[in-house]
């Protein structure tokens, strides 16, 4: 699938169609790796984690 094909098909941006499929490798790769079935994938980045987590420290 081409870049744009994705964006449609998917939904995503334009900066995420581009990374996907090298993303996608490298998940497949760590799962044979380990032999994991599943793979938990957050719905946020590591620097938004990283705030969040700075900023309940914060708050206790």
């Amino acid at each position: 699938m081409s870049i744009s094909e994705r964006m449609q098909q998917f939904k995503i941006r334009e900066d995420r169609a581009d990374v996907i499929v090298p993303a996608l490798k490298i998940y497949i790769q760590i799962m044979r790796w380990t032999g994991a079935q599943e793979i938990f994938v957050p719905k946020i980045g590591v620097a938004d984690g990283l705030i969040r987590e700075l900023y309940a420290r914060l708050q206790k």
